[in-house]
């Protein structure tokens, strides 16, 4: 447990270090119109949220087809297995008679 932790503050520092270092670089950005001087992490972060904004609706949206099956088909593959269940004993092979 401690070694994660130790871990992810090490990531934070890394990231932190990276990030002041890299404040000074700009660059321009065309987005339907130019803008100019924009820090370069700035851009790269922008992009990163972009990016997490739209995967959640694809994360947390329908569930699969496959796992989705409707009730009314549920209640039916139940109700024909306890038909079947009750029918089982029923259908017992005979003796031979002689």
């Amino acid at each position: 447990m401690p070694f994660k932790l130790i871990g992810i503050l090490f990531l934070v520092v890394l990231v932190a270090l990276l990030t002041g270092f890299n404040l000074s670089n700009k660059c321009s950005i065309w987005f339907f119109h130019s803008f100019e001087n924009i820090p370069v992490f700035a851009a790269l972060l922008s992009a990163f949220l972009a990016g997490v904004v739209i995967t959640l609706p694809f994360t947390f949206g329908k569930k699969r087809k496959a796992d989705s099956i409707p009730e009314s088909n549920k209640r039916e593959k139940k109700s024909k297995q306890k038909i079947q269940a009750e029918e089982a004993p029923l259908q017992q092979p005979q003796e031979n008679v002689e």
